[in-house]
């Protein structure tokens, strides 16, 4: 076994990566993709990709999503042939290690809910169950999605980036420092971008977007306290449902927490639909 170590992402290990990804999840019988983006990793030096190979053939992946020293979330897979070999066990004990170098207290698993072996192997970890989350996509066939002319949706710029941080830190309870970094990283990135909601030519809302090929998705969709319960958030999403379906070969999903009845209602009324659940499991190694 061969391990390598990386803090960037490249076209060619994100290739290989989606190679044994689609060789997995049509074995397991799995829907969602790991999740490969960089941009918003509180620490660009930080090594969060992990590839174990035998005979320069990739056989266990182990990526670090990393927005804050909170935690790291941890995506990984394993070729099902090669599986309790420990090739994932070796790939942890590597990503812990750099976790502990940079003060990360915790690991948090994501796996799928129907991913029996996904499932068995965080068990063995002894990681405890945290929290679900689902991920729903925009059924394009849905029907009466009107909104009003009330408020107006547009890209954000660097101007708005004072305006947007405010709105997380109401919305989200977030503090200054989280909601300044994920704001001003999103606005920095090649592959994201930030769409404000305005009213009375005021912003109220913000919502961010990531593409990765022919899917995009919604993060972060936020609307200030004081105009939820009137209808923005329905009124907002529409509309930018609106613009992104521009491109009819794009699909568009949005993740949210199982915990989260408003939220997830919202996104009903507006034409989303459960198609996977991933359960996230904690496990503490400071």
């Amino acid at each position: 076994m061969i391990i390598k170590e990386f803090s960037e992402l490249n076209k060619e290990l994100i290739n290989s990566i989606r190679i044994l990804e689609d060789v997995c999840k049509e074995h397991d019988g799995l829907n969602g993709d790991m999740f490969l983006d960089n941009s918003l990793n509180f620490n660009k030096n930080i090594k969060n990709l992990f590839m174990a190979y035998e005979d320069d053939v990739l056989i266990s992946v182990l990526y670090m999503f990393i927005p804050t020293k909170a935690e790291a979330e941890i995506s990984a897979y394993t070729h099902p042939s090669y599986r309790k070999r420990g090739y994932f066990k070796a790939l942890v004990c590597r990503a812990s290690e750099e976790a502990k170098k940079h003060d990360i207290k915790d690991l948090l698993f994501v796996c799928e809910s129907q991913s029996k072996d996904g499932k068995e192997t965080i068990k063995n970890l002894k990681a405890a169950y945290d929290f679900t989350e689902y991920l729903l996509k925009f059924n394009k066939d849905s029907k009466g999605l009107v909104s009003s002319n009330l408020a107006k949706v547009r890209k954000a710029s660097d101007r708005d980036a004072k305006k947007v941080i405010d709105i997380c830190m109401d919305a989200f309870d977030d503090s200054f420092e989280v909601s300044q970094s994920f704001t001003m990283k999103t606005l920095e990135s090649k592959d994201r971008e930030i769409y404000v909601s305005e009213l009375n030519n005021e912003i109220i809302g913000a919502c961010s977007v990531s593409y990765n090929r022919n899917d995009i998705f919604l993060f972060g969709f936020a609307i200030a306290k004081a105009n939820q319960g009137k209808g923005m958030g329905k009124e907002t999403l529409i509309k930018l449902i609106e613009v992104l379906c521009s491109d009819e070969n794009k699909n568009i999903f949005i993740e949210v927490d199982s915990g989260n009845d408003i939220a997830f209602n919202l996104y009903k009324k507006c034409g989303f639909e459960i198609k996977t659940a991933f359960e996230y499991h904690k496990k503490n190694i400071l």
